[in-house]
C-alpha cells in the first residue's frame, strides 16, 4: 500500500479518535434533552451540527438551537459542550508512534476532517499526552469549520491540494466514510477504510 505514495492523510474522528456514541448519548439524555440524543450521528449529523462542522454558525448558536429543539432553555453552553465531547475516546498512543515513524521515514502526514471548535478543544488536549502539541504530529490541519466546506464535497478536498501542494496519486487517505473515499478516490488518491477501531498499522509495516 506504500509503495508511491509520498503523504498520509487522516480522518480525525473513527480513525485516529475513537468515538463512543452511546456515552454521548447518555451525556444528553442525562442533561434532559432526549431529543439531542436521538440526533447525534457523526456519519450523519444533523442539520444544525453540520451548519455548526461547515463554519456556518457559532458554538453558541448552536448550542442555542438544541435549548429551542429540546425545550431547556436552562441548559449552559458549557453543560452542552461537556455532553458532546463524552463521545470523544482517548487517542491509542501507538498511533501517534506511527505518525511519528512516518514523519521520520520521510513522509508528509495531514489532518482532513469533518468537525467543530467545540470537539477539537477536547480533541488537541488528546496530542498532548506525550508533552507535544497536535500541531507537531502534522504537516497542516484541514477542518471543516475552517475551510467552510464539509466532505464528501470535492471543494475542501481541492482546497486542501491547493494549500498543501500535494499530489493526489501520491497520496493515501484514510477515513472511515465510504462516501468520503469515493470522492477522494475519484480525484486519485488511494483510500483505505479502517474498520471501527481497526489498528491500520499493517498498511506501513515496512516502515520500522
Amino acid at each position: 500500500m506504500i509503495e508511491g505514495i509520498r503523504n498520509v492523510v487522516f480522518d480525525l474522528g473513527g480513525v485516529l479518535v475513537p468515538l463512543n456514541l452511546d456515552r454521548c448519548k447518555k451525556a444528553f439524555i442525562a442533561l434532559g434533552m432526549p431529543q439531542i440524543a436521538e440526533i447525534i450521528d457523526p456519519c450523519h449529523p444533523a442539520a444544525m451540527i453540520r451548519d455548526f462542522e461547515r463554519g456556518d454558525i457559532t458554538a453558541h448558536e448552536m448550542c442555542e438551537e438544541m435549548r429551542r429543539v429540546s425545550g431547556r432553555h436552562e441548559i449552559t453552553d458549557e453543560a452542552i459542550a461537556k455532553a458532546y465531547t463524552a463521545f470523544i475516546e482517548e487517542i491509542p498512543s501507538k498511533l501517534l508512534r506511527l505518525i511519528d515513524r512516518l514523519r521520520i521515514a520521510g513522509y508528509r502526514t495531514y489532518i482532513l476532517s469533518n468537525n467543530n471548535p467545540i470537539a477539537m478543544k477536547h480533541i488537541r488536549g488528546l496530542f498532548t499526552i506525550e508533552g507535544r502539541n497536535m500541531t507537531d504530529y502534522f504537516d497542516r490541519i484541514y477542518l471543516s469549520y475552517e475551510q467552510h466546506e464539509l466532505k464528501p464535497d470535492v471543494a475542501i478536498f481541492s482546497k486542501m491540494i491547493a494549500d498543501s501542494g500535494i499530489v493526489p496519486e501520491e497520496t493515501l487517505f484514510i477515513d472511515d466514510s465510504a462516501h468520503n473515499l469515493a470522492t477522494a478516490q475519484q480525484l486519485g488518491f488511494a483510500v483505505y477504510q479502517p474498520d471501527p477501531n481497526e489498528d491500520f498499522s499493517h498498511l506501513f509495516e515496512m516502515i520500522k
